[in-house]
């Protein structure tokens, strides 16, 4: 009566439940990589402070984009490489796809604040702007995934649906917390949310890209993917 509780995919346009099972220990294994990617990605952004200045600017210099990049991409090949071969090519499209932002001028947008008070253009703007930014950066990811993560092409539209999201609330928490204390560094506090968010969320996309739980796949989805 209650196998609907327990989908597994679609089949002549019905739910199939027989066959899906999550073992504890892949469960296990798929929750120690969200946690590893949100905390060294959330770290990485911390750090990325010292070469990166928060503010009310529009643009940053190529060179702190890359060294941004670079940050968040090591952080993260940290805990890519037991699944994905060659995981070390993340380090490089990450720290290129930051630098070609800021070559269009965006780079800047995960480490400013909009020099608006008004929240609704606040997420407005952080809706527009971060979905555009995740995107870039989810091509450039993207590329290293498609060999061997099955239907690789959704991490693009999952990036920038994350970050702007991430960036909307981030933007709009600083916006309401400066109104009330007058303090820039409320602006600061904003982004470490947005970037928490980003971490939070992108894990879950990770997790969910190379453990597809609603296909037949049986460990982490390292093959040569045909729909990439």
């Amino acid at each position: 009566m209650f196998n609907f509780w327990k989908p597994d995919r679609w089949k002549a346009g019905r739910w199939n439940s027989d066959r899906w099972q999550i073992s504890p220990m892949r469960l296990l294994d798929g929750i120690t990589l969200w946690l590893g990617w949100t905390g060294l990605t959330w770290l990485a952004f911390l750090v990325s402070l010292l070469f990166v200045e928060v503010g009310e600017k529009h643009d940053v210099s190529v060179v702190e984009s890359l060294l941004g990049g670079l940050l968040i991409g090591l952080a993260q090949w940290q805990v890519l490489r037991p699944y994905l071969r060659e995981a070390h090519r993340w380090i490089g499209t990450s720290a290129l796809s930051w630098g070609a932002l800021a070559l269009f001028h965006i780079g800047a947008i995960g480490w400013m604040a909009p020099d608006t008070p008004s929240l609704m253009v606040r997420g407005l703007v952080g809706l527009g702007y971060g979905g555009y930014v995740g995107s870039l950066i989810g091509i450039g990811q993207w590329w290293v995934m498609r060999p061997q993560v099955v239907r690789a092409w959704r991490w693009i539209p999952l990036s920038g649906g994350i970050w702007a999201v991430a960036i909307a609330l981030g933007w709009t928490i600083g916006g309401s917390l400066r109104a009330v204390s007058n303090l820039f560094v409320a602006e600061v506090v904003g982004l470490v949310l947005a970037w928490g968010a980003i971490a939070a969320l992108s894990g879950i996309g990770i997790v969910g890209m190379l453990y597809p739980f609603l296909d037949d796949a049986q460990s982490p989805s390292l093959e040569n993917a045909s729909n990439q």
